[in-house]
């Protein structure tokens, strides 16, 4: 049999297209594998009782219950903070740095004589109210000196810091002051309290920044968050119940 120039096949006669992905997506595309995965996919298609902004979940996070509380994670960030600066001593970069610890120094015997004085008459309670206050100082000094940190580290360099900056920086630096002049005077007064101890304890301090979180987690949590299908969610049920209770007793 004979074959002719009609019968051959020549490549680079075809016209070649260039394989693009099509400008619209079909709409099967968006119907779940049910087949593969009917309990799953009915459960991803769910929408979640509670809504909440992403950055919700940086420092907070929600229990088994559903209910606000903080996030593990930040708590052992800022007691990080805690460790590097617990046994730190003030910085003086002023324009005369000897005035400035002088001044530093006498703050600290200022406040150990004003409690001296308080110390007549049941000095435990004194002891006791001190313990929590240097500790209630240096949970807040630690938590903002982590959220500065955090911040800065979130400023595009391109452009200039915020105020906001500025004004948790400025609120930072009196926290270290105060939280270093309560642990100085301390740990001068220690003794005279009749306690076992009240200098600066980090399980303390975590433990009051515990609750630090926990209450701001709370209050996030009633101004940001969505229940509106949490809401939905408990009026059928309840729609549900009173209808079954009404066949029961017809």
């Amino acid at each position: 049999m004979s074959t002719t120039a009609d019968d051959l096949f020549d490549p680079s006669e075809m016209e070649t297209v260039e394989p693009l992905p099509p400008e619209t997506t079909d709409e099967s595309a968006y119907i779940p594998d049910t087949l593969a995965d009917p309990e799953g996919s009915e459960a991803r298609a769910e929408e979640p009782a509670v809504s909440l902004p992403p950055w919700f979940y940086k420092n907070y996070a929600l229990d088994d219950d559903g209910k606000p509380t903080f996030n593990a994670l930040a708590v052992r960030s800022i007691m990080g903070v805690f460790d590097a600066k617990a046994e730190s001593t003030m910085v003086f970069s002023g324009d005369d740095p000897d005035a400035e610890e002088k001044y530093y120094d006498s703050q600290v015997n200022a406040i150990v004589a004003g409690v001296r004085e308080l110390l007549v008459v049941d000095p435990q309670t004194t002891g006791i109210n001190f313990l929590q206050l240097t500790t209630r100082t240096w949970a807040e000094f630690v938590s903002i000196a982590y959220e500065y940190q955090d911040s800065i580290s979130r400023v595009d360099p391109s452009k200039g810091l915020p105020d906001w900056i500025y004004e948790r920086e400025e609120k930072m630096m009196q926290f270290g002051r105060k939280a270093r002049l309560l642990r100085d005077a301390v740990a001068i007064i220690d003794a005279d309290f009749g306690l076992r101890s009240t200098s600066l304890d980090r399980g303390r301090v975590q433990s009051e920044v515990e609750r630090r979180l926990q209450r701001l987690a709370e209050w996030n949590f009633n101004k940001h968050a969505d229940t509106s299908v949490q809401v939905a969610n408990t009026l059928n049920s309840a729609s549900v119940t009173h209808a079954e209770n009404v066949f029961a007793n017809a």
